[in-house]
């Protein structure tokens, strides 16, 4: 890539001004489920390329794990398959597909699924499109699925919408999801204030949740 269409870097939202809250929902633990969306290094190269905080995004996402699992909070990762299955038709309106080298389809170390764990292949932007995602909510008891990962604009903002179509109460966590430009981002997290879901912050849905506390 030309280094002159590399954009500025984009900050995290600021947790202190996020949107407005329309939904109402408060976080309740025993409804809860931490669902991350396609962390797999593809992908966070493609983040970096484009000069998003990836950085924050891994840290954000490893300390809702380990709040998560500390309290006894269902895990759930959707991942890309090796036929780079999650970017479905998206490949046509620039959606990256994964790469089948190297260490491409793994999750990044650091956000790594553990035992006990769930692990569904993604078919299309949705978490919920053509997977048991559903059913494995309604297994768990959860309704409320906490949304973290990438893309904020593709898989983050139509696993809410689905989510909210089915009854659910979609939490996104603004600081722990990115895309590859800040208005890509903030489109995403705003659309989904605004419509279908609650919005919430790494340091406040980890207090919620009750596991270690932000560094």
């Amino acid at each position: 890539m030309d280094r002159t269409e590399i954009p500025a870097p984009y900050a995290m939202p600021d947790p202190a001004v996020l949107p407005a809250d329309r939904s109402g929902w408060v976080i309740e633990p025993a409804r809860a489920a931490l669902l991350i969306l396609n962390p797999q290094n593809h992908f966070l190269r493609v983040l970096r390329e484009r000069s998003a905080p990836v950085s924050q995004l891994v840290a954000g996402i490893a300390l809702l794990c380990e709040s998560a699992r500390a309290a006894g909070i269902p895990v759930l990762y959707t991942l890309a398959g090796a036929d780079g299955r999650a970017a479905g038709r998206g490949t046509a309106f620039g959606h990256p597909a994964l790469l089948r080298d190297g260490d491409a389809r793994e999750v990044a170390d650091e956000i790594r699924p553990q035992v006990g764990d769930s692990l569904l292949t993604a078919k299309r932007f949705s978490a919920f499109a053509g997977t048991r995602l559903r059913h494995r909510l309604a297994e768990l008891g959860r309704d409320q699925p906490v949304i973290v990962g990438v893309f904020a604009r593709t898989q983050v903002l139509l696993t809410a919408a689905d989510a909210a179509m089915q009854d659910m109460e979609p939490f996104v966590v603004a600081d722990a999801v990115a895309d590859r430009a800040p208005d890509q981002h903030r489109m995403a997290v705003d659309w989904i204030a605004a419509t279908c879901g609650a919005v919430r912050s790494v340091t406040g849905v980890a207090d919620v949740f009750g596991g270690p506390p932000a560094p």
